[in-house]
């Protein structure tokens, strides 16, 4: 393998798209039940227990349906018991999570587990798109979901869609609607996180009047409002138990019952669910109903926090900026300064994409804010009293000024990058790790600088 022996994940270069790999591991089952079987983790995430869905089936009953899962991070292999009924044994220390970069013994229940580390890696694949519907992203990590979201959308199976608040997740589930046989009929939204009780089931399943107090007319729920479409069940893992008992019902016998009707109607939907929690660590806990998971668990896809996929953040500002000068006109500048981007690119965003799309609004409206107020300064300056040869020079102005500003930003971007370069050394690899920037955009922001010239990319 090349590269240094701990490195788990690598980057490639391939025609103009890059790809990511992953050191593989074999997971042998060396004692209990199921001794002499073996899997090879061979994808970022590898999941073991006794249920069908996962990677490394087991028979044996000391071991919980979803026991523990196996993730490939930048710094080893992270383990995770998810906590399971006997749990995961390293020696005598019971373990919740766990990385490690060297073969190591796990005890489940009665089977006994070896992973060890090979030097054999394997390619993930990627879509060579960088957007699918209106979702965006360059980085291998993006592309990886898009050439997963690409074939569920021809689909019409359950969608269960994983990840961190904010990570566009609805977005996602839009664009999968779009990309469906079902787009011409409608993409419902339930937020199960807010209501609760008898509220959300009169959301969900609707009623018939007199049904309750205060239900003076029927009323379509959005179960039945989503007939022939998508019903997206954004944070599904806050509906109660008594919600998810009777969801699974409709999901499973595809009709409706109202609150309060004697009979039930034909729905044909197509389910997307999302949600910020660990579903098989809720199963375990008894928080969340093991069927209902399943039938919502026909695919489940992890959508990556932002932090883990800096290099879109560029893609991301220019896609924000543009839907905003669609909202606000020429108003919006066209772009941030390089600056501005490397700041963002240092930032974690713990909110992901929505706090990153929030940021870019506040930045291009101080930018606007700012030109207002300067010009209206300078007309003040000049329309002493006479109306018509205020308003005559305001044009002028306006120009004078915003030349004025794109000369000043450009002059700091340029002693900007050439100080980076200067402690780089010219090398763009390190100039685009202190700026946290993408290469490419890196390149072209330097060629407009006229600062390209004399730098090397070793890591190309």
């Amino acid at each position: 393998m090349n590269g240094p022996p701990t490195q788990t994940t690598r980057i490639l270069g391939r025609g103009g798209d890059t790809i990511r790999v992953v050191r593989t591991c074999t997971v042998d089952v060396v004692g209990g039940p199921d001794a002499g079987t073996r899997a090879r983790l061979e994808r970022p995430l590898f999941r073991v227990g006794t249920h069908a869905s996962n990677d490394l089936v087991l028979t044996d009953t000391t071991v919980s349906k979803h026991h523990l899962e196996i993730a490939v991070a930048a710094d080893g292999y992270r383990i995770c018991d998810l906590d399971s009924s006997n749990g995961t044994l390293l020696g005598s220390a019971r373990i919740g999570e766990l990385t490690i970069l060297d073969p190591v013994t796990l005890h489940l229940g009665s089977t006994v587990l070896r992973v060890t580390p090979t030097d054999d890696e394997a390619e993930i694949p990627a879509s060579s798109r960088e957007q699918f519907g209106a979702v965006l992203g360059r980085s291998p990590i993006m592309r990886e979901l898009f050439e997963q979201l690409e074939a569920v959308a021809q689909s019409d199976a359950s969608l269960l869609l994983e990840g961190e608040t904010g990570v566009g997740k609805e977005q996602i589930a839009h664009a999968v609607h779009r990309q469906s046989d079902r787009v011409r009929g409608p993409f419902v939204v339930v937020d199960c996180g807010a209501v609760v009780g008898e509220l959300m089931e009169a959301e969900l399943f609707g009623y018939v009047r007199g049904a309750f107090s205060g239900a003076d007319r029927a009323r379509q729920g959005l179960l039945e409002t989503a007939n022939g479409g998508t019903l997206f069940l954004d944070e599904v893992g806050e509906l109660p138990p008594s919600l998810q008992a009777k969801l699974l019902g409709v999901l499973e016998r595809r009709r409706v019952v109202p609150i309060g009707a004697n009979s039930g109607r034909a729905i044909d939907v197509r389910v997307i669910a999302a949600t910020h929690k660990n579903l098989p660590r809720e199963v375990n806990q008894g928080r969340f109903r093991a069927d209902l998971f399943y039938r919502l668990a026909v695919v489940r896809l992890q959508v990556a926090p932002l932090r883990e996929r800096k290099e879109d953040i560029p893609l991301l500002v220019q896609g924000f900026l543009d839907q905003l000068r669609v909202r606000y006109g020429e108003r919006i500048p066209p772009s941030l300064s390089a600056v501005a981007l490397s700041k963002m690119g240092a930032h974690d965003w713990p909110g992901n994409v929505r706090e990153l799309r929030n940021a870019v609004e506040r930045a291009a409206l101080k930018i606007n804010q700012a030109a207002d107020a300067a010009l209206d300064a300078a007309a003040d300056s000049v329309a002493t009293g006479d109306d018509a040869a205020g308003e005559a020079a305001m044009p002028l102005l306006a120009d004078a000024f915003f030349t004025r500003r794109a000369d000043a930003v450009e002059a700091f971007e340029r002693q900007y990058f050439s100080e980076l370069l200067a402690r780089a050394q010219s090398n763009l690899s390190h100039v685009a790790r202190l700026a946290g920037l993408d290469r490419r955009y890196l390149h072209r922001i330097l060629r407009r600088l006229g600062l390209s010239r004399g730098t090397r990319d070793p890591d190309a």
